[in-house]
């Protein structure tokens, strides 16, 4: 674990929140920054979101974003350690970007959506529309 109280399984209002004051953005920084650098750097790379990043160096970035600093990624950084901390941000939020109460929902729209693309498609957007602004927020800057 970090030796600071950070924003890993922190929920995501409080960071949203919390960060607010550093001016208005969509998503939490760690998230902008991770999305951004792999649109930039990693669209390209074989098995992304599958290979793990360097575990050492995912740990850090993670205790550096916990303890508040804002570390840059640069032409060294490895985009599959940044895709791994990306996951790890995510998997460790208290509730999924979909909520555990919207679950069901969601499953039915998958299940739709093989039956009749159409009625399908109009049901996730509304779905997908009513989540909480701050999950809805995320999930556009991660599939924008």
């Amino acid at each position: 674990g970090s030796l600071c109280p950070g924003i890993f399984g922190q929920r995501l209002e409080d960071t949203v929140h919390h960060e607010r004051k550093y001016g208005p953005r969509l998503a939490p920084l760690l998230v902008e920054q991770c999305v951004d650098f792999i649109r930039e750097r990693g669209l390209t790379e074989e098995g992304l979101f599958r290979m793990p990043g360097q575990a050492n160096l995912v740990r850090d970035l993670q205790d550096s974003f916990d303890c508040g600093e804002k570390p840059l990624f640069d032409s060294t950084t490895d985009v599959h350690t940044v895709a791994s901390l990306l996951k790890l941000y995510l998997r460790e939020l208290p509730e999924p970007v979909v909520p555990f109460a919207r679950y069901e929902d969601f499953l039915s729209c998958a299940q739709l959506l093989t039956k009749d693309e159409g009625e399908g498609t109009l049901e996730l957007a509304k779905q997908v529309s009513s989540l909480p602004l701050v999950n809805y927020n995320l999930l556009r800057y991660i599939c924008k």
